[in-house]
């Protein structure tokens, strides 16, 4: 609930003029004595509906003949019920029903025709249907008993051409808001009704084409309440207002009335318990004989252009006042809170504006004494005030409070949080507080849902148990402070979060992994311009781009934001050690800028395009170990500067553009593991490949230690793909030399020639696949003695002469050899066995235990750099 709807709330609190009984759903009510039922509630949606609902989709008719034996039902709840009318007959028998609540179900002033036989029906209710035009006049006139009307929600437009007052002699209270009324001629006709006593015409469009005039308030002299909120008035508020003795609410609220208020009328109201007239464009001062309204509740004169100074004689009557609001004018001079100690009923204070003219005397001296009231609301932004007020040490029942945009200064005022367990708004922001968070409740605040300090000068760690003393919080904002040290782990407690916003801090360490679990709502979540080393926000739903601030990135050592529905482009600067973008929808170029103490870096599977940038393989990727770029629409050569990547381990390049020749200055990195580039390359191999070690070691150099893994997972994951290109000559015979290579994959490529003899030096070999080539002869029968071979596939070549038998190839089959089927053919751009298998990506994506390895190998080795 916002501010708005919370005042709004507490108004229609202190006022009882029209209301009818709001029915819960599916209820029957027994009278105790007679145990005669008489009241039935089959409203589908129940409860007070805000606006009208028209999404809903219903099985079935709701056939108003069920009714027909409760004679004695007093009230019926019909809303959004669907009713069949052409079954209307037990509806007409129910001769005692005095309520019925017809809403949203679609009726026009023809449906009324048939409801006329409920003589005792004296509360009807029409929202949310179908009725447009003309006020109905003659369709209602039947019902002579009807003391409440509700026409809300319709599509009502016209006034009524006569109103016979005789037809209507009992009607108390008319509900007209939400329709599109535009003449002010209904005041007059409604007026006319002998006993009307409440009249709701807000959100129409009544000052459209006319001001509200004395004329139109001759007739409204009997009225209690009275609603023209919304209605686009302008010009002056009419000073016959005074004539209406008997009013209790008055609410004009959202309109263009401009000019002073009308003095002396309307302070001649001294029924008046609510005044409402916010949002306007009202000037002049507030008239010292508003002192003399000794029954006003609320008065809101908020948003307007009021000015002058607020002295204690202008506060009316401290006998009934709950509620005030006098933010967003020019009010000037100083304000005393001791002035209204005494209003002990006193629930909502909102002061305050962007314009700073009005100081609060905070009365921070001993001997003021202690108020009376206890507050729900208290709104004291741009307010110049230096010390927060003593008196807010006596409030207990607090729901509100916003102090923001003021000179507050010392220890942040923790002691709100321990003293108003109720409270769900705090707003601190823009103040000078200093300090920690100290103390911090120690008891969970179920209630609280927003909290904001951003903009002070709080210090010190985050509350270890924040997240469980603010479990239900949706919205916190601690930006532009100086906390630091780790986010504890207890913000995962905050499964309802909406918004995080840490940003500008000193806060350091990684993200809780709690966070990113458990609060999955989380929409908004800043952290810019801190020390993360670690930001892990992989396998969710985030949205939207990166922040473009260099600063962000500048201590993070592991940035993690995988698989998610992240889109633009990737910024600059992004210097973290291990970069995790794949699976979003990044696009654009690949960044000149950034990357330099990279060692992992992976990008896939999004949507960048053009060329991989010269300047950036010559300037970062120094460090790189592990370099994937799969699954883009990267294009052109492959710049001859890739050969500056001494560390290079594993390198994927497959299922872009790159085309032209395979450059030969991929032959001097020489410690590669796997090389994927499954692409559009032509030419023949380069038969320097032999100088790359394909696995005959993996190391991993620390600023400490040289951690070498030869003999782990990491030393069987070797390769080399070339598939899916357009290679064209033969199998170099030098790749026999790759004595430590696990899978080598050439298939859907040009090649012809014989398969190489050399190739059964391949000892560790798990994978051949040469499918979809063009060779020829026969296939070696050395190869046998690859004992660990488990696929071999020549499929859709031109061989010849007897396939080997022995060794390894008596497991395989000759369909596994030579032929294709639906389920053994491999399309372009599909990953093969060995490459699910043997490469890096294949060990994070497909297997879970070696995913978590992976990351505490990466974390042990960043954290111990």
């Amino acid at each position: 609930m916002g501010l708005l709807e919370l005042k709004s709330f507490l108004k229609q609190e202190v006022v009882d003029v029209s209301d009818h009984d709001v029915l819960p759903s599916w209820r029957i009510s027994c009278n105790s004595t007679t145990r005669r039922i008489v009241k039935i509630s089959l409203s589908l949606i129940g409860g007070i509906i805000q606006g009208c609902h028209n999404d809903f989709v219903f099985s079935s008719y709701l056939n108003v003949t069920l009714f027909q034996s409760f004679k004695y039902l007093k009230t019926l709840n019909l809303s959004y019920s669907y009713i069949r009318w052409q079954e209307n007959q037990g509806l007409l028998r129910l001769q005692q029903l005095e309520t019925l609540d017809l809403s949203g179900n679609g009726l026009t002033s023809s449906h009324l025709q048939s409801l006329m036989e409920l003589k005792s029906l004296k509360n009807l209710i029409l929202s949310c249907n179908s009725f447009n035009g003309s006020f109905p006049t003659p369709e209602l006139s039947g019902f002579e008993n009807l003391e409440t009307l509700d026409l809300s929600w319709n599509s009502l437009s016209d006034s009524p051409g006569e109103l016979d007052a005789t037809n209507f002699s009992k009607l108390r209270n008319v509900v007209l808001h939400d329709n599109y009324l535009n003449s002010t001629e209904i005041l007059r006709l409604l007026g006319s009704l002998p006993s009307l006593r409440s009249l709701d015409l807000s959100s129409n469009m009544l000052g459209m084409e006319s001001t509200l005039s004395n004329q139109d308030l001759i007739t409204l002299g009997r009225l209690e309440l009275l609603d023209l909120s919304r209605n686009y008035f302008n010009g002056s508020i009419p000073q016959n207002l005074g004539k209406l003795s008997y009013l209790k609410a008055l609410y004009l609220a959202g309109n263009l009335f401009k000019g002073s208020l009308p003095v002396p009328g309307l302070c001649e109201l001294r029924r008046l318990q609510v005044l409402d007239i916010s949002h306007n464009r009202l000037e002049g001062t507030l008239p010292s004989c508003l002192s003399n309204l000794t029954s006003l509740k609320v008065l809101d004169v908020h948003d307007n252009l009021l000015s002058g100074s607020i002295t204690p004689h202008l506060i009316p009557s401290q006998k009934f006042l709950q509620f005030i609001d006098i933010s967003k004018n020019v009010f000037e001079g100083s304000f005393s809170f001791s002035s209204m100690f005494n209003h002990s009923k006193l629930e909502v204070i909102v002061l305050g504006g962007t314009t700073n003219k009005l100081q609060i005397d905070n009365d921070n001296q001993a001997g003021n004494g202690i108020p009376l009231f206890q507050l729900k609301v208290l709104q004291l932004s741009n307010c110049s005030m230096k010390n927060a007020p003593l008196f807010l040490l006596n409030q207990h029942r607090l729901i509100w409070v916003d102090i923001s945009h003021n000179k507050l200064s010392g220890a942040i005022p923790s002691w709100l949080l321990q003293n108003n367990t109720d409270l769900k708004f705090l707003n601190l922001r823009n103040n000078s507080f200093t300090g920690k968070l100290d103390p911090f409740p120690q008891h969970p605040l179920s209630s609280m849902v927003h909290m904001d300090a951003s903009y002070n000068h709080i210090d010190g760690h985050l509350p270890k148990d924040l997240g469980i003393v603010l479990p239900n919080l949706q919205y916190l904002n601690l930006s532009y402070n100086f906390f630091k040290g780790e986010l504890p782990s207890s913000v995962g407690a905050m499964r309802k979060l909406l918004l995080l916003d840490l940003s500008f801090n000193n806060l350091s360490g990684k993200l809780p992994n709690e966070l990113v679990k458990n609060c999955t709502d989380l929409g908004v979540l800043k952290l810019n311009n801190n020390n993360f080393r670690a930001l892990e926000l992989g396998n969710n739903e985030f949205t939207g781009g990166l922040m473009t601030k260099e600063e962000f990135y500048a201590e993070m050592r592991i940035f993690y934001v995988s698989n998610n529905k992240m889109t633009g482009k990737i910024p600059n600067g992004i210097d973290a050690k291990v970069l995790l973008l794949q699976s979003n929808s990044f696009e654009g170029q690949i960044p000149c800028e950034g990357f330099f103490n990279a060692q992992v870096v992976d990008i896939s599977h999004n949507f960048l395009s053009g060329q991989a940038p010269s300047c950036l393989i010559s300037k970062a990727f120094s460090y790189v170990k592990l370099l994937n770029l799969r699954d883009n629409r990267l294009s052109g050569n492959i710049p001859a500067e890739i050969s500056f990547f001494p560390s290079l381990r594993i390198l994927l390049l497959g299922n872009n553009r790159f085309n032209g020749l395979i450059p030969r200055q991929l032959c001097q990195l020489r410690d590669i593991s796997i090389m994927d580039l499954s692409n559009f390359f032509s030419g023949s191999i380069p038969s320097c490949l032999s100088n790359v070690s394909f696995g005959n070691y993996f190391n991993f150099v620390t600023k400490n230690s040289l951690l070498s893994f030869k003999g782990n997972i990491l030393s069987y994951m070797s390769g080399l793909d070339l598939s899916c290109n357009n290679l064209t000559g033969a199998i170099p015979q030098s790749l026999g030399k790759l004595f430590s290579i696990r899978a080598l994959n050439l298939f859907h490529n040009h090649l012809t020639g014989h398969i190489p003899v050399s190739l059964s030096n391949l000892s560790q070999i798990e994978s051949l696949d040469f499918s979809y080539n063009n060779l020829s002869g026969r296939i070696p029968s050395e190869l046998v003695d690859l004992n660990f071979l488990a696929v071999f596939s020549v499929a859709h070549n031109n061989l010849s002469g007897r396939i080997p038998d022995k060794g390894q190839f008596a497991t395989f089959g000759i369909n596994k050899i030579l032929l294709s089927s639906d389920e053994t053919e491999e399309k372009c751009f599909v990953a093969t066995y060995g490459v699910f298998l043997l490469t890096f990506g294949a060990l994070l994506y497909i297997n879970p235990y070696w995913r978590r390895w992976w990351f505490r190998f990466i974390e042990n080795f960043i954290y111990s750099s």
